[in-house]
C-alpha cells in the first residue's frame, strides 16, 4: 500500500464509505453486551481514580519526579524544537503536507524542510515556527482532517513563544553579536513572567485537541477506516470483542483523554496515558508510519 494513504490509522478504505455515523454508533451500541462493557470499563476506571486518590499510593517518588521535572524547565524550549522540528522536516522530505494521506508539491515540501531544519538547528527559531504554523493553517483550511494533527500547531505556537533556548545556533550567535540587530528578540522567552501560563495551555489545547479529533474524526466520522483496521491487524484476537466495539472503545478512550488534557484534569496522568497508548500504537502496529507519532 503506498504510504500515503497511511496515518494515525491505517486508511485502507475510502472515506466516503462510512456514509452515516451516528447510524453506526447508535447500531453499535444496540448490539449484545457493548453497553454492558462500556458501563464495566467506565466503572473500573471511575473507581481506580477514586480509590487512587483516596490513598494516594506512591506520593514521595511522584513528589521527588514533580521536583526533578522542574529543574528541566530550561530545556523545554529545545525539547519543543526537537519534537516539532523532526515532524515538519520528515513531512517535507516525504512530499507531504504533515499527514501521510496528505500530499505536497515540491516547493511546498521544500518549505517544510527548510523550516524543519532551522527548528531543529536552533537558528531564526521564531520566524521558522510561524512561517510552519502558517503553513499548516493553509493546509487545515482545504484539508479538515489534518485537525488530528492539531498537537503540531500548539508545539508550532509554543516554539515562537519560547524561542531557541539552549543549546541553539541562535543563542550562540547571540553570545557571538550579542550588539548585533534582533539578538534579544530572537532569544528572550516570552513565556517568562507575564505569560507563564500560555505554553501549558498551548500544549493542551494541540495535544488534547488531537486527541479529541482523533477519536471523533479517526474512529467515528470514518469508521470503516477504523473498522478496516481493526481487521487487518486481528485485534479482535488480543481482546475478544466486536469490531464494533473495538472502535467505539478507542473513540471513547481518546476522546476522554482529550477532553481531560484540554480541561487541565489529571494532566500528568493523561499526559503518560497518552503517551503510552500512541507508543503502543507505534510499536504494536507494524505499518503505523512513524511520523504520526515522532512529536512524543
Amino acid at each position: 500500500m503506498p504510504s500515503r494513504l497511511q496515518a494515525h490509522v491505517e486508511y485502507v478504505t475510502d472515506p466516503e464509505a462510512s456514509p452515516d455515523p451516528i447510524g453506526f454508533v447508535l447500531d453499535a451500541l444496540a448490539q449484545p453486551g457493548t453497553l454492558l462493557v462500556l458501563a464495566l470499563g467506565l466503572v473500573v476506571v471511575l473507581a481506580s481514580l477514586l480509590a487512587w486518590a483516596r490513598v494516594r499510593p506512591m506520593e514521595e517518588p511522584r513528589l521527588r519526579f514533580v521536583e526533578r521535572a522542574k529543574t528541566y524547565i530550561e530545556y523545554l524550549p529545545w525539547i519543543v524544537r526537537l519534537s516539532v522540528g523532526l515532524v515538519v522536516i520528515g513531512a517535507g522530505l516525504a512530499r507531504v503536507r504533515f499527514m501521510p494521506t496528505i500530499d505536497s508539491g515540491g516547493l511546498f515540501g521544500l518549505l517544510l524542510t527548510g523550516t524543519g531544519f532551522l527548528l531543529l538547528l536552533g537558528l531564526a527559531v521564531r520566524p521558522a515556527a510561524l512561517v510552519a504554523l502558517g503553513a499548516y493553517l493553509v493546509t487545515l483550511a482545504g484539508h479538515s482532517e489534518l485537525v488530528m494533527m492539531l498537537d503540531v500547531a500548539g508545539a508550532l505556537a509554543v516554539a515562537a513563544v519560547v524561542g531557541p533556548g539552549r543549546p541553539s545556533l541562535d543563542d550562540l550567535l547571540r553570545a557571538a553579536f550579542p550588539r548585533g540587530p534582533g539578538a534579544r528578540a530572537a532569544t528572550q522567552n516570552l513565556a517568562r513572567g507575564r505569560y507563564d501560563d500560555v505554553v501549558p495551555l498551548l500544549v493542551r489545547l494541540g495535544l488534547g485537541g488531537a486527541f479529541v479529533a482523533s477519536g471523533i474524526v479517526d474512529k467515528i466520522v470514518i469508521y470503516d477506516q477504523a473498522l478496516a483496521a481493526v481487521d487487518m491487524y486481528g485485534l479482535t484476537s488480543v481482546i475478544p470483542v466486536t469490531p464494533e466495539l473495538w472502535v467505539l472503545g478507542a473513540a471513547f478512550l481518546e476522546t476522554a483523554l482529550g477532553v481531560a488534557i484540554v480541561l487541565g484534569v489529571l494532566t500528568r496522568f493523561n499526559a503518560v496515558v497518552g503517551f503510552s497508548v500512541l507508543t503502543l500504537a507505534l510499536f504494536a502496529l507494524p505499518d503505523d508510519p512513524v511520523i504520526a507519532h515522532v512529536g512524543l
